[in-house]
């Protein structure tokens, strides 16, 4: 098929699974979250990256944010060591402009908060990024792209992992995993354990405990799939808003569950029904009791707890009326419920707070294969029974111009629902019921070019994305509301991509994001203190990353993995002062090795076994993703890995 000989978009980890499995055929991989079903990469319109999890696993990196880094478009703020807050920002938009979702299940807070801090990579099959906007098909927060983890499936009849890691600030790292295959389906079940002391002088632990379970099964042809992921972590930070090191008693915790169940029957020879349902549930607490004998009345001490519900219903029916072509008319329910309890600096009693929402959207999308081209076009009208009525388009086309190339663009736009509390009101503001959502208008263009047969692949894309009615807070009056869309803001860039084998067990990749952000409007703020200033940069965005790396199998029993991550000057503010200080931070490089050897093939129960080795920051580079807040420093994780598996 023409497809196979299309150039593929770089993947930092994609040679290296290539080159792992032995596969000496470099075939299209088939992406589900740009188009919403099963797709060749090379006849997506939108920019896609894949992860493989075996690479991940045998790099040895277990943490959501750390596999990003290298990503081109994605920039990470974490405020601290694992555990920590950390914010994604892609293509330069808010942190809460990337809908996550974990086997089809949305993850984000109601309004598009996501904290990847506590989202780890245990018994994790791929991870697909699709970077543009897709409201189209995924509704609010996926203004500026999606990020879908997939869970393991079971490739033998009986198969069990065991791993272990231990190193520098205490941490501890341990997952075991079994799956089974039969004619019917398959069964995986994870379990995890991950904690550290972390890297401040106190108060700085962190724990979190895994497990998932995912099984398929086809009867005729129905066709069935579940999922099911429970976490429960535990946050300790001394740090106050500016990042000083001051409290011995605070800490954070959530558990939050997942779940997924998918059913997909054929209708015909060219129909087929799809149903899936989803459900999260996320107990988030907080704790910072008064720090010393003195403080009698609550002064200084918070505490919290709250409940986050969301319910997902989406039917939909595709048709394929030709071959390459299919169309799919769906319609989604979407409930969504928030219940929490706080205090404040000056009153030990809890603020209760309650509401909820519900969304019915319906939507369409046709993508096709013409000769060299390949289009999608889609559109989507979602009511919410608080913000009212929302209609989001994509269109996107690709063309093969000659052997090896292809040239895609895409125009589509966005939105983000308001928070709960931006809409409602709580003790401690008034919410506007006339709130529209947060919108955006985007497009790219890109081209890409395979090079030796297959073994080298070159990408650049040019995007650009204005986001219109953002949501700011101001104060006028007791009774008026507290929130509206005032403000304006707009990101442009270029990514450049290459990956590809340098010779036989060598893999190299190098990617750069250049991005240009600007705050049209900066609606109520004002200041150079302010986070929106007409005219200047958005905070945390790099105008410069660069992500390079290399696999190295040329021994036959020593696997190395080295990636250099270079982020440039980023504008912030310095929260320690009163209005907030507006500063620099320093660019930074920072080195990661990976790597295992190979123990040999052993004729038991453990066919495979490995040393494995992890540096984070080899270099020991001093740096802040976030100002006032201290990134690690070396990090150093030895252990091994066992497997039933050859």
């Amino acid at each position: 098929m023409a497809l196979a000989a299309v150039a593929l978009p770089a993947s930092p980890f994609a040679a290296l699974q290539a080159q792992a499995s032995g596969d000496t055929t470099r075939l299209p991989p088939v992406v589900v979250t740009a188009d919403r079903m099963a797709r060749s990469i090379g006849a997506t319109t939108a920019s896609v990256t894949v992860i493989e999890g075996a690479a991940l696993r045998a790099a040895g990196i277990s943490q959501l944010a750390d596999a990003l880094r290298a990503i081109p478009g994605i920039s990470i703020a974490r405020a601290g060591s694992n555990g920590a807050q950390a914010s994604l920002f892609l293509r330069g938009g808010e942190s809460d402009y990337v809908r996550l979702l974990v086997d089809g299940v949305p993850m984000n807070d109601p309004g598009g908060a996501i904290d990847l801090g506590a989202v780890t990579l245990d018994n994790v099959e791929r991870i697909e990024v699709v970077r543009g906007p897709a409201s189209v098909l995924y509704g609010s927060d996926a203004v500026t792209g999606v990020i879908q983890v997939f869970t393991r499936r079971a490739a033998a009849p009986l198969e069990a992992r065991l791993a272990a890691r231990a190193g520098s600030y205490g941490t501890r790292v341990a997952d075991a995993s079994v799956g089974a295959r039969g004619p019917l389906g398959s069964l995986s079940l994870g379990l995890a354990h991950h904690a550290t002391d972390g890297i401040l002088a106190f108060n700085n632990a962190y724990r979190n405990d895994v497990a998932s379970l995912r099984g398929e099964a086809q009867v005729a042809s129905v066709r069935s799939a579940f999922s099911v992921r429970h976490s429960d972590n535990a946050f300790q930070y001394p740090t106050d808003g500016a990042g000083a090191v001051v409290d011995r008693n605070a800490q954070r915790g959530e558990r939050r569950f997942s779940a997924s169940a998918d059913l997909a029957r054929a209708l015909g020879r060219r129909v087929e029904g799809m149903l899936s349902l989803t459900a999260l549930e996320a107990h988030g607490r907080t704790s910072d009791p008064s720090d010393g004998a003195g403080d009698t009345v609550g002064f200084y001490a918070y505490r919290s707890a709250g409940v986050v519900r969301r319910r997902g219903a989406d039917a939909r029916l595709v048709i394929r009326p030709a071959a390459g072509h299919a169309i799919s008319l769906g319609g989604e329910y979407a409930a969504e419920r928030q219940r929490s309890a706080d205090s404040s600096n000056y009153d030990v009693s809890l603020n209760r707070f309650a509401a909820s929402r519900i969304t019915r959207a319906v939507y369409g999308q046709w993508v096709g294969d013409v000769g060299r081209a390949s289009f999608t076009v889609g559109g989507r009208h979602d009511d919410n029974e608080t913000y009212g009525s929302f209609r989001t388009a994509r269109v996107g086309a690709a063309v093969r111009p000659w052997v090896g190339a292809r040239v895609r663009a895409s125009v589509g736009t966005g939105f983000k629902a308001p928070t709960f509390l931006e809409t409602f009101s709580s003790a401690f503001s008034v919410g506007n019921p006339a709130l529209t959502p947060e919108r955006s208008r985007s497009w790219e263009v890109g081209i890409e070019q395979s090079l030796g047969g297959g073994r080298m692949q070159l990408a650049a894309t040019v995007f650009d994305q204005r986001f219109r009615d953002l949501i700011q807070y101001t104060w006028t009056s007791p009774t008026a509301p507290n929130y509206f869309n005032v403000a304006a803001a707009s990101a442009r860039g270029l990514e450049v991509e290459a990956s590809g084998d340098a010779a036989r067990g060598v893999a190299l990749f190098a990617n750069a994001t250049v991005l240009r952000t600007r705050v049209d409007d900066a609606g109520f703020q004002s200041g150079a203190g302010a986070t929106f200033v007409r005219g200047e940069r958005l905070l945390r965005r790099p105008p410069l990353t660069v992500s390079a790396g290399a696999q190295l199998r040329r021994f036959r029993h020593v696997r190395l993995d080295l990636s250099v991550l270079r982020v440039g000057p980023r504008d912030d503010r310095d929260f320690a002062t009163y209005p907030a200080t507006p500063i620099r931070l320093d660019p930074y490089t920072r080195v990661d090795l990976g790597g295992e050897v190979d123990l040999g093939r052993g004729g038991g129960v453990w066919r495979s076994s490995a040393l494995t080795l992890r540096i984070d920051n080899a270099l020991g580079a001093r740096y802040q993703e976030m100002a006032g807040f201290a990134a690690p420093g070396r990090v150093l994780l030895a252990g091994f890995r066992l497997g039933t598996l050859r």
